[in-house]
């Protein structure tokens, strides 16, 4: 018996080896040295630049969102560095918003949404360089990866993710996925990933739908460099699982309804294929019809490419169940499926964070398929050609996200000066500074706006 179960566990480690866990078959990266240092640091200002400018430069520096002030930058200025960055929020750890809510508290305050919108958007940028290296053994196409790497860091689904530390962890959570997958050439490669994934693990609970991919790179592990990627993935469970299972906030809201699979179609499969603007106009000019005919078309376009691919069909299988699992599963746990449903004639951007992991893992499914197409150079550059021209119009339609509902709300130079104002007229020990969106405040001391107006922290 325990001869049988070895032959099977070796035949499926030889099977996961061979299909799944790819060491990468080309450089990632041509240039070597000072040459190499510059490319990848140009990739970060690019990305960095191209995220501040979808939410408009001026919104992107001199605003908080949501989270961001009250909890995580008070947080900061409220506790020491320990208690803030271990501090659970919404059930679980949530370290990196938290450590970007440390630098906004080390600048002096009026800094403190520059310095933390643009360590968020530098995050997603080196989720994005991490998506680039990790992906380059199932997306062998530098242009297919490109694709993949640009959706990464402009999803063309969650305009309400852009330089928002609270919203971070969503990339991460992507890049997590395809690090599971590589095979790092180098030690100092397994360390990057091991560390990106238990920082990742320790800020979003999201990461809990990629168990069974670790079980299974686990099972295949060869060497010290795939120990660490596995052990940064167990170490961040051995300290995320025991934190959710025990807190006692209880946000969550578990409601099942039918809206639920109708936000799929619209949120993931639709925006998968066209992006939030695109495929909600059309969502909101044509309805029904129009869904069905997304759907249709997505389901037998990754059919054929499932029939037609030479290897990644076990990718494939694993991205698609996950992104399925995981939009159901969270919009399950967070009654989402009636917020998030778009009405006949309308379609807006509520909760679209939810629908980013779960779009680029159907989307990388997708690349992945097609890099490895059978058929005629010819056939397959044709088909690459018009998939990459189809996720960039995506792009370029819904970048604009400047002009959502809220997203830029009151310049935070503005609120400091009325709410020290305001210190100053009533002789208050502490005073609401208010953020975006409307209605959001966080509290911060007299003492400290006053030392902020006179130049210090």
């Amino acid at each position: 018996m325990l001869g049988w179960a070895g032959y099977v566990i070796k035949r499926l480690r030889e099977n996961l080896n061979r299909s799944v866990f790819l060491s990468s078959t080309q450089e990632t990266l041509r240039f070597r040295g000072w040459e190499g240092g510059v490319v990848l640091v140009s990739f970060l200002a690019l990305a960095t630049v191209l995220q501040l400018f979808r939410a408009g430069p001026s919104t992107a520096l001199n605003s908080l969102w949501a989270e961001d002030g009250p909890v995580f930058l008070g947080g900061a200025l409220s506790h020491g560095f320990f208690t803030a960055v271990t501090m659970p929020y919404a059930e679980y750890l949530v370290v990196m918003p938290r450590l970007l809510g440390e630098i906004g508290a080390i600048v002096p305050l009026r800094d403190a949404v520059v310095a933390m919108n643009l360590g968020a958007a530098l995050v997603v940028a080196l989720s994005g360089l991490a998506v680039w290296f990790a992906g380059a053994g199932h997306i062998r196409s530098a242009y297919l990866r490109a694709v993949l790497v640009a959706l990464t860091i402009l999803p063309p689904v969650a305009g309400e993710t852009v330089a928002s530390p609270a919203n971070v962890a969503w990339h991460m959570t992507f890049a997590v996925f395809w690090l599971l997958l590589w095979r790092p050439a180098t030690t100092w490669g397994a360390c990057l990933s091991a560390l990106l994934i238990l920082a990742t693990g320790l800020s979003t609970p999201a990461v809990f739908f990629f168990v069974p991919l670790a079980l299974l790179r686990a099972l295949a592990i060869r060497d010290r460099r795939d120990a660490l990627v596995v052990g940064g993935f167990g170490l961040a469970m051995a300290i995320q699982l025991p934190v959710t299972a025990l807190s006692d906030e209880h946000v969550s809201t578990y409601l099942w309804t039918s809206n639920i699979v109708t936000t799929f179609l619209q949120r993931v499969v639709n925006g998968a294929a066209l992006g939030l603007e695109l495929g909600g106009s059309a969502w909101a000019d044509w309805g029904w019809p129009f869904l069905i005919a997304i759907t249709v078309a997505v389901t037998v376009y990754l059919t054929v490419l499932l029939l037609r691919a030479s290897s990644s069909r076990a990718l494939a299988a694993i991205a698609i169940a996950t992104s399925v699992a995981m939009f159901l599963a969270s919009s399950y746990s967070r009654a989402l499926g009636n917020a998030m449903t778009w009405p006949p004639d309308i379609h807006n951007n509520v909760g679209g964070r939810y629908a980013l992991v779960p779009v680029l893992l159907l989307i990388s499914a997708a690349l992945a398929l097609l890099d490895s197409r059978r058929g005629s150079s010819t056939g397959r550059t044709v088909a690459a050609i018009a998939t990459a021209a189809v996720l960039l119009v995506s792009i370029v339609t819904s970048f604009d996200v400047n002009a959502a509902t809220n997203r830029g709300g009151p310049p935070w130079g503005e609120s400091l000066d009325t709410a020290t104002a305001e210190c100053e007229a009533k002789e208050l020990a502490e005073v609401p500074v208010f953020v975006a969106p409307e209605g959001w405040t966080m509290s911060v001391s007299c003492d400290r706006l006053v030392s902020s107006t006179d130049g210090g922290r």
